[in-house]
């Protein structure tokens, strides 16, 4: 596959989410996005559901030719297809971008108020559960840990934003760096606090917009009590980090085709190697 057979791209902005095994909320969460009344295309990173998620996904893709999968061969990390996603939207040639979760815990109507806050002028926004507002579902030990990260984070990481850890977020692609996202090296939920420490240090204008964040109609959580530890290991690495890290500029287009998987994805990482995000295959 090189840059000219990616999806047409059919508006300004791509909003992308990352599924495996999501069937009991992919359709609703499609027909949501469907109905919403902006214009936007859907890419879907599925990293090898065996639960008849991809069949939704399709079927919807033949009604709907603003809808595209990119599929996955098994999980390969919530971070990667998220990174996946940045890199497909600045191949495409898209303006901006719409992050969030398949299953239903955040509500597609929202879509289109993080667009009207990159209307507004905003460089990046973001759900927010813990402002003035917000709402979450969560209770117990899963609220402590949840609402305790984000507290702890903003301290430490000294941020603007009392919410660092959602996946509900819209960009704009032309003010937020090429490679600043696309080159991390965090596959798990360590991601998305990386993301938000690398959008402040980048001095980007932050909206945060308050939402209520369901808690999961269907299946399980996939955040395994490891993913805990690790996540409070990469807090305490940024804030060790107080620069900014510079961006890694994208691979050009005669050199980002993977030769493991034969897609347009390989990127450059921090570490300095080289990555495919669509498998992961260091080349």
């Amino acid at each position: 596959m090189t840059i000219a057979d990616l999806p047409e791209r059919r508006s300004d902005t791509l909003v992308c989410t990352p599924t495996y095994n999501e069937g009991g909320s992919i359709g609703d969460l499609l027909d949501g996005l469907l109905a919403s009344g902006r214009a936007f295309d859907i890419i879907i990173v599925d990293d090898g559901s065996t639960d008849g998620t991809q069949d939704q996904i399709l079927a919807r893709a033949a009604t709907h030719p603003q809808v595209h999968l990119i599929r996955r061969k098994g999980k390969l990390g919530i971070g990667s297809a998220h990174q996946l996603g940045w890199l497909h939207a600045r191949r495409a040639g898209y303006a901006r971008i719409v992050t969030l979760d398949a299953d239903l815990s955040h509500d597609p109507a929202d879509v289109p108020r993080l667009l009207a806050a990159l209307d507004a002028g905003a460089d990046v926004a973001i759900g927010s559960r813990y402002i003035t507002g917000g709402r979450l579902d969560y209770t117990g030990w899963r609220y402590a840990v949840s609402r305790t990260a984000n507290i702890v984070a903003r301290g430490l990481l000294t941020m603007p934003t009392y919410e660092q850890t959602t996946s509900l977020r819209a960009a704009k692609l032309d003010r937020v760096p090429e490679g600043l996202v696309e080159s991390m090296l965090r596959d798990g939920y360590a991601f998305f606090l990386s993301c938000m420490a690398r959008f402040a240090r980048a001095g980007l204008k932050i909206a945060e917009l308050p939402i209520h964040f369901r808690d999961r109609n269907s299946g399980q959580s996939k955040l395994p009590p490891f993913e805990i530890v690790r996540c409070g290991a990469n807090l305490l690495q940024l804030a060790a980090q107080r620069s900014n890290p510079q961006p890694i500029p994208l691979l050009p287009e005669d050199r980002c085709t993977c030769t493991s998987c034969g897609r347009p994805y390989l990127i450059r990482t921090e570490a300095g190697g080289i990555r495919c995000l669509a498998c992961l295959a260091e080349p």
